[in-house]
């Protein structure tokens, strides 16, 4: 499946009142909704200055996670917004794939718990 952006404010507005699933870790909040569109993923990133310094940084943060939901489908289409909380520390590890695939495993979790409710 492809993974693309959200392209408007609406969209992360729908995401951010009522989300069907939550997950937090100690660098990052996620939100989804389960989308009725079956072209793929959508990804939103919220990511500050004051989170995250360096440009490189965001970037960086974004592209990881937009390579991981590529490599790693979630369970059905869905739209996810990714907070930064702050800096992680282990962006540039192979250990940062460990806490991607802790934070989405749940979120599969919850958004499969959302499915049948």
């Amino acid at each position: 499946m492809t993974v693309s952006s959200l392209p408007a404010r609406s969209d992360f507005d729908v995401i951010f009142k009522s989300p069907d699933a939550k997950c937090s870790t100690r660098d990052f909040l996620i939100l989804a909704n389960l989308s009725s569109r079956s072209e793929g993923h959508r990804v939103g990133f919220v990511t500050s200055k004051k989170k995250i310094r360096r440009a490189v940084d965001r970037n960086r943060f974004r592209r990881v996670i937009r390579e991981y939901l590529r490599r790693h489908e979630p369970i059905s289409p869905t739209d996810i917004v990714v907070i930064a909380r702050k800096t992680p520390n282990a962006l540039w590890s192979l250990t940062y794939q460990k806490f991607l695939n802790q934070a989405f495993t749940k979120l599969s979790t919850n958004l499969a718990r959302a499915c049948d409710d």
